[in-house]
């Protein structure tokens, strides 16, 4: 394997060392060595503060406006299966040996990163309506991993397998975790 000259005089090759000699002493810089071993979860939601907090007590934060509160319960049945705006992204992920998975709640409420045994109602009973009539409620995992607004959480140690994470509050937001 070779290199190839950059056309800049040396200005590559003095990145490059000094890259190394960053990660050397233990700085670590975008791109060099511990790239990789992080993979991120946005957690999302659109709450309009005034009519969910007007609704539902001081339960919305951050934002100056977004989705009114009875556009989002119009949205909490079988057909729509909840909100859209309420997710996780991605949905679908899958981690190599020593990969973190960085959790990263972007809305303005309280969310939880729930392993459950399979996908199922949650602690709300009103927004459980996305489901049919008689489905089970979750069983969690563990710690259900409460994540406030704006908060942030690393999972670490998921053995080997498909792991299966939903928010308790907002049942439609599931994800799937498969450990390498």
């Amino acid at each position: 394997m070779g290199f190839r000259r950059c056309s800049s005089t040396g200005r590559a090759r003095r990145v490059g060392v000094v890259a190394l000699c960053l990660a050397a002493v233990g700085i670590v810089v975008p791109g060099s060595a511990g790239a990789g071993t992080v993979v991120n979860v946005q957690i999302m939601d659109r709450c309009d503060p005034a009519s969910f907090n007007a609704m539902f007590g001081d339960v919305c934060s951050v934002r100056n406006s977004g989705v009114p509160v009875e556009q989002f319960l119009a949205r909490v049945n079988p057909s729509d299966f909840g909100h859209s705006a309420w997710r996780y992204a991605p949905g679908q992920i899958r981690l190599k040996p020593g990969q973190t998975l960085q959790l990263n709640n972007r809305g303005g409420e309280t969310h939880t990163f729930t392993e459950v045994a399979s996908f199922g109602g949650g602690i709300i009973p009103p927004l459980n309506a996305v489901f049919p009539p008689g489905t089970p409620l979750a069983v969690p995992i563990g710690d259900p991993r409460f994540i406030p607004a704006q908060g942030q959480l690393d999972v670490t140690g998921l053995p080997v397998g498909t792991h299966l994470f939903e928010c308790l509050i907002h049942p439609w937001m599931q994800a799937t975790i498969q450990q390498t």
